[in-house]
């Protein structure tokens, strides 16, 4: 078994380590814990441990410290640094030490395992491990410098071009870089959800050497190579953010212009970010120009926006009337005169909530004898959205449900022209698309109108009037394949199946001399 010594100078995190993963598994026995540096200078050379996970900052003498002690009589010790910041400058002289891994607190259990396993592997090697701790030196290195420089901070030592050769392989490969900063989020906030998303992403990004994968608290950070773009631009990063986030993780990703050099990583990622805090306005699964706008897609009126309780009064006239299509007009011009408001997340999901609630309160009042409790869901509804679009499209499907529900009574004499015309033209080849075209309706809005008017779908409804009036015309002596013709079916055999479908029986049955029963 390898042996293991945990140091650190709070007791709950030594306790906490020592039970959240199972080091038995991965082949290591916990020999001894330190509450400082000292102490386990101190205990390092009784043990002698395989492995030591130690914390940066504690009383007596710090985790730099007892390294720097420890490598003085040990260069084979795998060690992990426990630290509750993320430091550039730290990393570099921890990795002059010989140190195999950072992790920030607090400490992600995926994160700690696999950096468990793979000193397990390395140690088993019998030595070879110590090709593997430079390999993970050079990313940790890599990492803490692209952290640092994305979070607004320059290293206290500039990066010469050997430095340049030795992190990122080539200085060329720097040359026209661009920087991509992705947001992800679910519905099942999974405390482990980043972390495997990227472990995925630098393998399909690092493994096909199109750039370097690190974190970028909240965000995952990208650095594109040179070059990237003329293999497919954005798509070979695209279908990597698709295939590491899975079906149940989203994301918005930004991308910056090319960068001449590293020195230019702060002033790209800052627009990144402006860009993805307006990440609610864009659409998800898609990957933006950090110098665009967000937009809405609304024009913006330059009149003064009514209040919201204004707005609901007229959006309640208009569902009251029971048009659509007007509903539909009415809801697109109050969203520009809402993103004037307030354009962030919370203002956009609680002017539209208020106006709902306000619209719903006004409906119950004038029709009570409607039931609207399930249309309350829509508010609801609203703060489940990631994206403006998704949160406007969820909307205007429930206010034309609602409308259809309310301006029943105003829709009757509409309904009433439109069957009319299906009786004049049943023999056509007649679409709903075409009807809402001709009444001036959303053929969404329409279908819904129709279905509760009438009790059937639009198609359900001409082929009942078609049967109705075959059943004239057989009785009339005319042949089946006329009838099929006449009353607007081209195929004779598709016929027979609607007529079977809704009689349950042949046209034939219903000829002259048939029962039809």
């Amino acid at each position: 078994m390898h042996k293991v010594m945990i140091v650190d100078d709070e007791p709950m995190i030594r306790q906490g380590l020592q039970t959240l993963i199972d080091w038995e598994r991965h082949g290591f026995e916990i020999v001894g814990t330190a509450a400082n540096g000292k102490e386990a200078v101190q205990k390092h050379g009784e043990l002698r441990p395989d492995l030591i996970l130690i914390d940066m900052r504690m009383p007596v003498m710090d985790g730099l410290q007892a390294i720097e002690q420890i490598r003085q009589t040990d260069d084979s010790c795998h060690i992990l640094i426990l630290s509750g910041y993320a430091d550039f400058n730290y990393a570099k002289q921890a990795i002059v030490y010989g140190v195999g891994g950072y992790v920030v607190k607090p400490i992600d259990e995926d994160e700690l395992e696999s950096y468990v396993e793979r000193a397990s592997k390395s140690l088993g090697m019998q030595k070879e491990a110590g090709t593997g701790i430079g390999v993970r030196n050079i990313a940790l290195l890599r990492e803490e410098l692209l952290q640092s420089l994305v979070d607004g901070k320059s290293p206290e030592a500039g990066m010469g071009e050997k430095e340049q050769r030795e992190l990122f392989g080539s200085v060329a490969a720097l040359a026209n870089s661009r920087l991509l900063l992705a947001e992800l989020y679910s519905r099942e906030h999974s405390l482990t959800m980043k972390t495997v998303a990227k472990k995925k992403l630098t393998e399909l990004i690092e493994g096909r050497e199109l750039g370097w994968v690190f974190a970028a608290e909240p965000y995952i950070g990208m650095l594109l190579k040179n070059g990237a773009q003329l293999r497919g631009g954005m798509e070979p990063f695209r279908e990597a953010l698709e295939e590491a986030c899975g079906s149940r993780i989203r994301y918005t990703a930004v991308v910056s212009q090319p960068l001449k050099a590293l020195a230019e990583l702060p002033a790209a990622s800052s627009n990144a970010k402006s860009r993805l805090k307006r990440r609610f306005l864009l659409s998800g699964g898609c990957i933006y120009d950090a110098a665009a706008e967000a937009s809405s897609g609304a024009e913006r009126p330059e009149s003064e926006p009514l209040s919201v309780e204004d707005m609901a009064q007229l959006l309640f006239y208009r569902v009251d009337l029971g048009n659509g299509n007007d509903v539909l007009q009415q809801v697109d011009e109050f969203a520009a005169d809402l993103i004037r408001l307030g354009d962030s997340e919370q203002a956009l999901k609680s002017n539209w909530a208020q106006l709902l609630t306000l619209l719903l309160n006004k409906a119950a009042a004038i029709h009570p004898q409607l039931s609207l409790k399930e249309d309350l869901y829509m508010v609801t509804r609203l703060y489940m959205a990631h994206h403006y679009g998704e949160m406007m499209d969820e909307l205007k499907t429930r206010l034309l449900e609602l409308t259809a529900k309310i301006g029943g009574a105003d829709g009757s004499v509409t309904m009433k022209r439109v069957t009319d015309f299906i009786e004049r033209h049943y023999s056509e080849p007649l679409r709903l698309e075409t009807l809402a075209e001709l009444f001036n309706y959303n053929s969404g809005y329409l279908g819904k109108l129709f279905k509760s008017h009438t009790g059937e779908s639009f198609n359900t409804y001409l082929d009942k009037v078609r049967i109705e009036q075959a059943i004239k015309l057989l009785r009339e002596g005319h042949k089946v394949h006329q009838v099929a013709e006449r009353v607007g079916y081209a195929n004779v055999d598709y016929f027979h199946g609607k007529f079977k479908k809704y009689k349950g029986v042949s046209p034939s049955s219903y000829k002259s001399g048939g029962s039809g029963i």
